[in-house]
């Protein structure tokens, strides 16, 4: 039996023969005894396996005699495989019949063929279409690698033709090498008159594209030939066109590129002249674009081009240069020495500012605007009392230069701007926000003179600032239901992202150094898109979604405020930047809608959030927990199943397998009460229902009664048809202890009703009670009869 385990029928099947033979040749009485008690029907087994080994043999023989017979009509040619795949198929279905070591190694012996073969029929086909392109070196190449694996007829003829191309492409491929000299050389016309030769013999793909690319070259240096005679005459529009044609023809455009440039001079076009010239190197280039730069009266590019230029002329031209810059540089200072004099800051800001785009960074002229033009301006700003008009300087400001001195004055001005005011209190929101969150940085609460050299409590500070804040919003309750949920909500925004940004704030988007709020963030995103920070780690994802249009229904979640984050959420498709945000606001409308028990509208949200919550275990045991309660308030068998199912698909978790495996045993259970279904069928099932919660008593209880059933059913089939036997066996084999118990004590009930009626011989009830002892041997309720028929 072991043979045949492993699929050994041949081995099998003798040893088999060997035992048949053996007990088969001495037909005494004593031996038909030993038989019946020692060996059964082992026999009878052993004779049938032998037939079914037998049946496998014939056919795994017939099979491969098949394919034996296949491979005798193989024509051994390496172009053809169909014989040998179709014999290898019949061998395969061989092996997988019967274990043979002869079918093992003529399946290897096809395999190894087929790939031997394939291997040469690709080279073949790569040298084919070597020889098509006119590769005949390459070809004959590949035709001896080939021929390594098969001596064919076919390439050694081929060989034979191909020894005659390749010197055809010798002689073709040493006139392409005088082409590639001659075109190297500028003699483009002889190149073009010797490829053509050449090719009307030999059109090979090389010497084509060559020959295309010498006649774009030679009509390139037409068309520019032609845009210079046009130049010449003053026709600029047509020259312009003729150089364009020839820089897209020419495999070096630069002299169009510089012809264009100085056209563009011509014209004073000067934008045109300095991208047509720019990143072309060389002297010529350099003075161009310096001449331009000085047209345009940035003498500062204009000197700087001309620094590399040898040209004795060129040192002339730059100390002209020089001495105009000098003479403008002195202008510009006069410019912002005379507003000055006249009490126009403005204007000297204006022209300081100027100057230092001109001639760079200057400590002279940045130190006067820093230090004294642009606080005397302020001063006058502040000193107006009209804080509208201070806001927005301030702002201005705020937005020119970001940092902690402009965003404490921007508070301020914004404050007093904004008492009784409910737009400008949007903008105290945001402002105050987010000088909260660079409190600790800000250079105004260092050193307070009345405080004694003791540090700011600046949680304090944030504390009353907080309140201020909260009280102006709240005088709009009454008055503007609308503008307080507003004010409210963007409110919510900041102080949320505050306590995200940590105590004291580390973490957020940045503009230089100062930290920026959602709000600041979002009001000033296009102006300063370039500078922005990302300051939020990759795990903070609740953070960075504040800063996304989904920011205010994020913050309202998270404040327990889901009803008005369902409100406030953006009704557009997000964006790849919003999808968290997006799954979170979802999550929580799940949650909302598990909250209110309206489990089947919670589906369309918890799915929009699945894979952030299988990646979230606290949203998890909260599902889990929002779903127990939703199972409790229902009722029908249906509804908990698709319930059940739900919970499941969305989590997976313990808690949805056993109920989702519980209602599915239940609705099975019900199905065979009301013989809706049969019960190998249910098993079946139930086996399924096993992936899903393997240790569910309540599912294990009912296939443990279906199990027992049929086992108890199939028994008494065999009990009826008098095969004690193979009862027997099936009772001693089973996993139910109660079918066991059944069976053994039917033999023991027969045993004592036949003992007291006198029924059955004596040997008769001491069968019985064999059968009974080999099925229960250790049952207490059966020992006393053990014992009176000495079993024991």
């Amino acid at each position: 039996m072991q043979q045949a385990q492993i699929k050994r029928f041949r081995q099998a099947a003798k040893i088999a023969e060997e035992i048949h033979t053996c007990w088969s040749c001495d037909v005494s009485f004593s031996k038909f005894l030993v038989q019946q008690v020692a060996l059964g029907d082992l026999l009878e087994q052993v004779n049938v396996k032998l037939c079914e080994w037998h049946t496998v043999i014939t056919e795994a023989d017939t099979l491969a005699n098949r394919a034996k017979s296949l491979l005798e009509t193989d024509t051994a040619n390496p172009q053809e495989t169909q014989v040998l795949t179709e014999a290898l198929a019949l061998f395969q279905k061989s092996n997988i019949l019967m274990y043979d070591q002869a079918f093992i190694q003529s399946v290897r012996e096809c395999e190894q063929e087929i790939l031997k073969r394939q291997k040469y029929q690709a080279m073949v086909a790569i040298a084919q279409e070597q020889t098509n392109k006119l590769l005949f070196k390459q070809a004959v190449k590949t035709y001896l690698e080939a021929q390594e694996l098969y001596q064919t007829t076919t390439i050694q003829t081929t060989l034979e033709f191909l020894a005659l191309k390749v010197k055809e492409e010798e002689a073709y491929e040493v006139i392409l090498q005088r082409a590639t000299l001659a075109s190297s050389e500028g003699k483009l016309h002889g190149a073009i008159a010797l490829l053509e030769s050449a090719l009307t013999n030999f059109p090979r793909s090389d010497g084509r594209e060559l020959l295309e690319q010498l006649k774009r070259t030679v009509k390139g240096k037409e068309q520019f030939r032609a845009g210079l005679n046009a130049e010449r005459a003053g026709n600029f529009k047509e020259a312009i066109f003729l150089y364009e044609t020839a820089k897209s023809l020419l495999p070096d455009p630069i002299e169009c590129q510089i012809r264009l440039g100085f056209i563009a001079l011509k014209i004073q076009d000067w934008t045109t002249a300095i991208s047509q010239l720019e990143g072309i190197g060389g002297e010529q280039a350099a003075y161009l674009r310096g001449f331009t730069y000085a047209q345009q009266g940035n003498l500062q590019q204009a000197e700087c081009e001309w620094q590399s230029l040898s040209h004795p002329e060129i040192e002339s031209q730059r100390q002209i240069l020089k001495t105009l810059s000098q003479r403008e540089r002195l202008n510009l200072l006069q410019n912002i020495e005379q507003p000055i004099k006249n009490g126009n800051l403005e204007a000297a800001k204006v022209a300081s500012a100027e100057f230092i785009q001109k001639f760079g960074s200057d400590q002279l002229v940045e130190g006067n605007l820093n230090e004294h033009i642009q606080p005397r301006l302020e001063a006058t700003v502040w000193q107006s009392a009209n804080w509208r008009i201070i806001a927005e300087q301030v702002e201005k400001n705020w937005l020119a230069d970001p940092n902690i001195t402009t965003v404490h004055n921007w508070v301020v001005a914004n404050y007093y701007h904004a008492v009784g005011t409910c737009g400008v209190l949007h903008d105290l929101i945001i402002v105050l926000s987010t000088a909260l969150a660079n409190l600790t940085h800000d250079p105004t609460l260092k050193d307070v003179p009345w405080l004694e050299n003791q540090p700011v409590d600046l949680e304090l500070v944030s504390l009353e600032l907080k309140q201020i804040l909260e009280e102006a919003i709240d005088n709009f309750k009454d008055r503007d239901i609308n503008e307080y949920l507003q004010l409210r909500d963007r409110y919510r925004l900041e102080l949320v992202a505050l306590r995200l940004m940590g105590n004291p704030p580390i973490w957020g988007m940045k503009v230089k150094d100062v930290l920026l709020t959602p709000g600041c963030y979002n009001r000033y995103l296009l102006q300063w898109q370039n500078i922005l920070v990302d300051g939020i780690k990759a795990n903070q994802k609740i953070l960075q979604s504040l800063y996304t249009p989904w920011g205010l229904a994020v913050a309202a979640c998270l404040e327990g405020d889901t009803l008005r984050a369902r409100k406030i959420k953006p009704s557009t498709q997000p964006s790849e930047a919003e999808i968290f945000a997006q799954k979170f606001v979802a999550y929580y409308e799940g949650c909302y809608q598990l909250q209110q028990q309206k489990w089947r509208e919670a589906i369309i949200y918890l799915k929009q959030a699945q894979s952030e919550i299988k990646a979230n275990g606290d949203w998890q045991e909260e599902i889990d927990r929002l779903c127990g309660l939703q199972r409790r308030a229902i009722s029908e068998m249906r509804e908990h199943v698709e319930f059940a199912q739900f919970w499941f698909d969305l989590l997976g978790s313990q808690p949805a397998r056993s109920y989702l495996a519980e209602y599915k045993t239940e609705q099975l259970r019900e199905k065979l009460v009301n013989e809706q279904i049969a019960p190998d069928k249910a098993l079946g099932e139930l086996q399924d229902l096993k992936r899903i919660d393997e240790h569910n008593p309540i599912m294990l209880d009912l296939i443990a009664r279906i199990e027992f059933i049929q086992e108890i059913e199939q028994i008494e089939k065999l009990l009826r048809r008098n095969e004690f036997a193979a009862a027997v066996r099936k009772a001693k084999h089973s996993h139910h202890d109660q079918v066991k118990f059944k069976v053994a004590e039917f033999f023991i009930y027969i045993l004592i009703d036949a003992g007291k009626n006198g029924d059955l011989t004596s040997n008769q009830i001491q069968q019985l009670g064999r059968w009974a002892y080999e099925i229960c041997p250790d049952e207490y309720a059966f020992q006393e009869v053990y014992h009176s028929l000495r079993l024991r």
